[in-house]
C-alpha cells in the first residue's frame, strides 16, 4: 500500500458553489466516496459552518465538530467520524470565525491540533454557498477548487460570482466546473464556454475548465430523502458513471495541481482570519 500519507502529502479540494441548491455537498460526498473506491484515504470537511449537513447525507450523527478543537475539547484527528462507506468526515460548526478572537498562544495550540491530522491522500472541503468570508477562506486555501454550477441562468450569475471573487483575491487559482444537472457534456461545455466568455472580458488569463458533468437524474433525489449516498445505492446509474469520471480525473497525476498539504491549508485559513 505504500507510506501512510502525512499532514504535508494530503491534497486538499475545495467544492464550492455560488448559489444553493446546485448539489454541491451531494456532489462532494459521492466524489469522496468515489476517490475511496479507487483506494485513496479520504476525508470529508464539513465547511457550511453554522448549516452543516453532511451528515444528514450519510445518515450519520456525529458526537462532536470542529467547535470541539477550536474550543481546545479535542484535536481534530479526534472528531474525525469513520463512516461504513469508507471515508470519513469531519462535522461542521460555527467555530471558524471565533478563531479571530483566540490569543496568539490559543491560535498556536490550534494550529497544532489541525497538523495532528494524519494518514489521509485527499482532504475534500464542502463549503457553504456564496461568497461570504468563511467560504472564501477555504476556497483560498486549497489545492483545489471545483465550483459546483448548473446551467440555469441564475446559477451561472452567482458561479461567476464566486469565481470572480476568487481571481481577485488568487493568481491563476486552479478552478474547475462541476455541472450538475446538465442535459449532455456538450451542454455542460456550453455552460462553461458562457462562463468563460464572461469572464475572458474582465479577467485575463483566467482558464475555467470542464471537470465534468452530472445529468438530471430522480434516483439522486431519491437518495438524498433515504439519507444514503448515491454512488452506494445507485452503483450502476449512468449519473455515478460521471461522478466517478470526474473524481478520477481531478485526482490523475497528469492534471493535479500542486499539493501543500493540510499544515499549509490551514495556516492560509488561520490567515485569512488573523487578516479579517
Amino acid at each position: 500500500m505504500g507510506n501512510t500519507p502525512t499532514s504535508q502529502s494530503t491534497r486538499t479540494i475545495c467544492v464550492t458553489s455560488g448559489k444553493g441548491g446546485v448539489g454541491k455537498t451531494t456532489l462532494s460526498v459521492n466524489l469522496g466516496l468515489a476517490m475511496a473506491a479507487e483506494g485513496h484515504k479520504v476525508v470529508l470537511l464539513d465547511g457550511d459552518l453554522g448549516l452543516a449537513n453532511i451528515n444528514v447525507q450519510l445518515g450519520i450523527s456525529p458526537e462532536y465538530n470542529i467547535m470541539d478543537v477550536v474550543k481546545g475539547r479535542k484535536t481534530l484527528a479526534q472528531i474525525v467520524c469513520h463512516t461504513p462507506f469508507g471515508m470519513d468526515f469531519i462535522a461542521g460548526g460555527t467555530g471558524i470565525p471565533q478563531l479571530a478572537n483566540l490569543g496568539e498562544a490559543d491560535q498556536t495550540a490550534f494550529m497544532d491540533a489541525m497538523g495532528s491530522l494524519t494518514g489521509y491522500d485527499v482532504m475534500i472541503i464542502d463549503t457553504g454557498a456564496g461568497i461570504g468570508a468563511n467560504v472564501i477562506r477555504f476556497v483560498l486555501a486549497a489545492d483545489d477548487i471545483v465550483v459546483v454550477t448548473t446551467p440555469e441562468p441564475t446559477a451561472m450569475t452567482d458561479a461567476y460570482g464566486i469565481v470572480k471573487t476568487i481571481a481577485l483575491s488568487r493568481p491563476k487559482p486552479p478552478i474547475t466546473l462541476l455541472i450538475n444537472r446538465a442535459a449532455s457534456e456538450k451542454h455542460a461545455q456550453q455552460v462553461v464556454s458562457r462562463l468563460t466568455a464572461v469572464t475572458k472580458r474582465f479577467m485575463s488569463g483566467l482558464s475555467l475548465e470542464l471537470l465534468g458533468h452530472v445529468p438530471i437524474d430522480p434516483l439522486i433525489e431519491k437518495s438524498i430523502y433515504q439519507q444514503r449516498p448515491h454512488i452506494l445505492v445507485n452503483p450502476n446509474a449512468k449519473s455515478v458513471a460521471l461522478i466517478r469520471a470526474a473524481a478520477k480525473r481531478i485526482l490523475d497525476p497528469d492534471y493535479q495541481t500542486p499539493v501543500t498539504g493540510l499544515s499549509g491549508f490551514f495556516q492560509r485559513v488561520m490567515s485569512f482570519v488573523s487578516d479579517r
